[in-house]
């Protein structure tokens, strides 16, 4: 018998760790929905290469062009045949997860909520197909207090356990680097409207003498282009496994967003040695103690975030760094396990 039967979108490389430590404590049998998708991300961002854990992927194709009725009749066979304790489903978004949910006893039924208050509608017809559906699950794992927030706003009143994170990021060894202050700030990401990258690259161009490095790709790159000064530098999409000379460069790293369900490149930030100004609408923002290891900031407040950038001279660096060290994501990562 298993203790969790998973069911997720796609094999995400901070999914895949996370199983991988669940098994070494639980039986666990996971369930792909798709091994890939047509959304533009770093070529190992979806990977299924280090997988030390019992699972089946349902379609081969991308995630989009899959075959639903296929992936129904699996799942509902799947569930029939398979004896477990908890069945773990990754979001409320698709058609497998209701047919699951609607299967599965309800005390069975686990929810591992991403979405948060500011970018989810618990209100009017949107709001009633989330309570519908969390009618049919007993536990919530919820990522942190925007998504315990969303849980509230929908009234659900059963079991919730917060896992503080959404994965566990790759970690790299790390070679211990003494940084010296040189002005030089890092965004990693999807380039869209809702990352407010428009902002915060005014922000830069009237700041000249510091620098802003842009990792991404998305629909906003080419315009985002056009408005930046000559101190912001786009570098496009890089691997995953080669980010870590990227952070390395960098000493703040900056996430602005408008609203962000998590935000792992926070981790990861923290994770190489980097204080992070990020947005109070991202999840991950609970990780950082304002002052101490980073700043929040309000997203669309153009003047505070270019306060703060000034503001920021090798002492005031020095003391976030002394912050950061202090941020164990390793003791996080056991917490998330812990949870489950």
């Amino acid at each position: 018998m298993y203790d969790y039967v998973i069911v997720t979108h796609l094999p995400a490389f901070y999914k895949v760790n996370l199983y991988n430590e669940l098994a070494k404590k639980l039986n666990i049998f996971v369930v792909f929905i798709a091994k890939d998708t047509n959304e533009t991300r770093a070529s190992d961002f979806v990977t299924l290469h280090n997988a030390h854990f019992e699972y089946t992927v349902l379609s081969l194709v991308p995630f989009q062009s899959r075959d639903k009725l296929s992936s129904l009749y699996q799942l509902f066979s799947m569930v029939r045949q398979t004896d477990y304790k908890k069945i773990l489903l990754s979001g409320w978004d698709l058609p497998e997860f209701w047919l699951v949910a609607l299967m599965s006893p309800n005390q069975k039924n686990c929810l591992a909520l991403e979405s948060t208050i500011l970018e989810s509608n618990a209100t009017g017809i949107k709001g009633l197909i989330k309570k519908t559906f969390l009618a049919f699950i007993g536990t919530v794992f919820a990522s942190g207090d925007l998504h315990v927030e969303l849980l509230e706003a929908l009234n659900f009143k059963k079991n919730i356990r917060v896992t503080k994170g959404v994965g566990i990021i790759n970690k790299p060894i790390l070679s211990m680097q003494h940084k010296m202050y040189q002005k030089k700030f890092l965004y990693v990401g999807r380039l869209s409207m809702v990352k407010n990258l428009e902002m915060l690259i005014n922000v830069f161009n009237v700041l000249p003498e510091h620098q802003l490095t842009i990792i991404g790709d998305g629909e906003e790159k080419k315009y985002l282009e056009s408005i930046a000064n000559g101190n912001v530098t786009f570098l496009g999409s890089i691997e995953n496994d080669k980010l870590k000379e990227e952070y390395n460069k960098n000493d703040i790293f900056i996430l602005p967003s408008e609203s962000e369900p998590w935000g792992l490149v926070v981790e990861e930030a923290l994770y190489f040695g980097l204080p992070v100004i990020v947005s109070k609408n991202c999840g991950a923002c609970e990780l950082i103690e304002d002052g101490k290891n980073g700043f929040i900031i309000s997203p669309n407040d153009h003047e505070q975030i270019k306060l703060i950038i000034e503001n920021i001279e090798t002492s005031t660096f020095n003391k976030l760094l002394v912050g950061v060290k202090q941020f164990s994501i390793s003791s996080k990562d056991e917490i998330q396990v812990s949870v489950y």
